[in-house]
């Protein structure tokens, strides 16, 4: 069978619109998952759901999960010179929003930049104007964007994909959409194989609200244990360090309290076995990702995380590795395919 092209599912992903509410990145994710099966469906709030199932009575359902949303904006209300302002959907960093190019979800959409002052009228000792104050500017009149811009319109960081050197990628939304592309890569590694488990996939909505849409999905699916897969931070010099993974080290294997210690222990001996790059990325409580969720959802959920190491999360210029992605693939696929899940923690 044609193997999937990673750069080419991660492209098509991070190019499409993904702010809550409206996401055209679950179309595409739905285009890719239709190739290993056919049984998808999208619940009450959006969640793409999908199911591969194994001949083997009473099997095990392992659930791989990601989620589809991006951090962006909605319109709250447009000045009297036509400058437009936002609101926040999701956790967007004010400090990077100066002078970065959005697109306006209109019919059709707009093109805009957040007004930035220019250092020659700034004062340093100022503080940085909050979100809500910032403009952006469409180049319209008030008239115009009145007419042309609905209160409550979305709107997100212009979409664009670069390539570094190596097999590095630069883009916004990578965070998640690099986790939904590394689950892709598992079913693409499974396939054609005998599933000795059911294999369940949600690319979930509203993890960047508050991990909102991972506990109705994990809810209907009620896996018997859950793969969630996020990214994490990644070092740069201006980083701690002792807080961050690096690129090009493979899987972010979480270890935490509310994580569980079997699947972990599992899946950093599958890595040892399969020659897969790991690193640990400790955490004291909760992880901050939709694997807290999952975990107490129902009865509650043997859960592992798995992330992708990224720099400059929450910007415009999100960049990750595709070896990594493609590491976290690998051990996805490789915890499937040995087809044995913990009963507790």
């Amino acid at each position: 069978c044609e193997k999937m092209e990673l750069k080419t599912v991660l492209k098509d992903l991070c190019m499409a619109n993904g702010v809550n509410g409206i996401c055209d990145a679950s179309k595409v994710a739905v285009q890719y998952l239709s190739a290993y099966t056919d049984d998808i469906r999208i619940d009450a709030l959006g969640n793409v759901l999908g199911f591969l199932s194994t001949e083997k009575n009473d099997a095990p359902t392992v659930l791989l999960e990601a989620h589809i949303d991006e951090i962006g904006f909605i319109v709250s209300h447009i000045d009297e010179q036509g400058f437009v302002h936002l609101s926040a959907c999701g956790g967007i960093d004010n400090r990077t929003v100066g002078a970065a190019e959005v697109v306006l979800l209109t019919q059709p959409p707009l093109h805009g930049v957040f007004c930035s002052t220019p250092p020659h009228l700034a004062k340093a000792e100022e503080p940085l104007p909050e979100l809500a104050d910032r403009g952006v500017d469409v180049g319209l009149t008030y008239e115009e964007a009145c007419e042309k811009i609905p209160l409550g319109t979305r709107a997100i960081f212009r979409p664009h994909f670069d390539e570094l050197l190596g097999d590095r990628i630069c883009s916004k939304a990578l965070d998640d959409r690099a986790g939904v592309a590394a689950v892709l890569g598992a079913l693409d590694a499974v396939k054609g194989n005998t599933l000795p488990v059911n294999v369940a996939v949600s690319f979930c909505v509203q993890e960047e609200l508050g991990t909102r849409g991972a506990g109705p999905a994990a809810f209907q699916i009620k896996p018997d244990a859950a793969l969630a897969v996020d990214v994490s931070f990644a070092h740069t010099p201006d980083a701690d360090k002792s807080q961050c993974g690096a690129l090009d080290k493979g899987v972010m294997l979480g270890v935490s309290p509310t994580l569980n210690r079997q699947m972990s222990s599992t899946l950093y001996a599958l890595a040892e076995e399969h020659t897969i790059l790991v690193q640990h990325e400790i955490m004291g409580a909760t992880t901050g990702t939709d694997a807290d969720r999952i975990g107490i959802t129902g009865e509650g959920i043997p859960c592992a995380l798995l992330s992708i190491p990224l720099r400059y999360m929450h910007t415009p210029v999100e960049v990750v590795s595709l070896g990594d992605i493609e590491a976290v693939s690998r051990l996805m696929a490789a915890f499937i395919l040995q087809g044995e899940v913990p009963a507790h923690a």
